[in-house]
């Protein structure tokens, strides 16, 4: 049995940075290392894992499985060392949905307690499966993701805003309305399931007052949508206080007004955890 977990966390890397590049940079090895590891990985277990075209890549079915198997194996290996030598009693585990760190902040200076806090950003596709494994303790998100499922309860936070992203190129001589219109729409999917779908709630949410768009192209990340506009054009929503990824110059920020407060963020937590139920509601009363 093969006991080598650098491939597989430089597998996660190049899934989570978007690249050989910056995986390879996270990890101070060469970018030939990593393909190479990879490479290798997938012909140890047989299935391919990345569709690489053009500089560009792409998850295979059996890579997006294996991805969400290895990201939860790695990020249980880091806590094991992290924290070896605390009582995991007294450990909090903060995670939140990209783009709402700033709720995650805001819940974490409501808390009053000897705790000690970490914090992790969590994908949507199989959060809520490892909340309920216990794998981390509470959960930032759209309150849509939490609704109609009896194992979750669920507590208000705040309201966030949303913003839209723009070519500043493509809007010299148009507005961003009729630009949009014309537009691809690159927008963070949530791969949500059960009649709560955030991906459809924010396109109502962006519909409103005329506004529409020519295609939507669904991306993993806010940064991945702010990435494609500032270098491919189009136009992108995301959160109020998402940081726009350094080196994207090329990009412009409205706050249309019906946009503003427009989602609920809850934080989450198993229904059976009444310790944790009992500090969150002192928290936010």
């Amino acid at each position: 049995m093969n006991y080598n977990l650098m491939p597989l966390k430089y597998f996660v890397d190049v899934v989570q940075t978007h690249g050989f590049i910056s995986a390879a940079k996270r990890n101070y090895v060469s970018e030939t290392a990593v393909s190479s590891a990879i490479s290798k990985l997938e012909k140890e277990i047989g299935h391919k894992l990345i569709n690489r075209t053009n500089g560009e890549f792409s998850l295979t079915p059996f890579g997006k499985g294996l991805y969400q198997r290895a990201s939860i194996i790695l990020y249980s290996y880091d806590e094991l060392w992290h924290h070896i030598d605390q009582d995991p009693t007294k450990i909090l585990k903060i995670h939140f949905l990209q783009g709402l760190e700033a709720a995650a902040v805001d819940f974490a200076k409501r808390l009053s307690t000897n705790y000690l806090l970490t914090f992790d950003q969590e994908e949507l596709g199989n959060g809520i499966e490892r909340l309920l494994q216990g794998n981390y303790d509470a959960l930032i998100g759209f309150k849509l993701a939490f609704m109609n499922n009896a194992k979750i309860e669920s507590f208000p936070l705040r309201k966030i805003s949303f913003k839209l992203l723009f070519n500043k190129n493509e809007l010299e001589n148009t507005t961003p309305k009729a630009l949009a219109q014309a537009s691809t729409l690159y927008l963070q999917y949530w791969q949500t399931t059960g009649i709560s779908d955030i991906q459809t709630k924010m396109i109502e949410a962006y519909q409103q007052n005329g506004w529409s768009y020519k295609n939507i192209e669904g991306v993993n990340s806010f940064s991945a949508a702010a990435l494609n506009v500032n270098f491919k054009g189009g136009f992108a929503m995301v959160p109020e206080t998402f940081q726009i990824p350094s080196g994207c110059e090329n990009i412009h920020v409205i706050s249309p007004e019906h946009l503003k407060n427009n989602f609920s963020i809850e934080v989450a937590i198993s229904s059976t955890n009444k310790d944790l139920k009992a500090l969150i509601k002192k928290a936010i009363s």
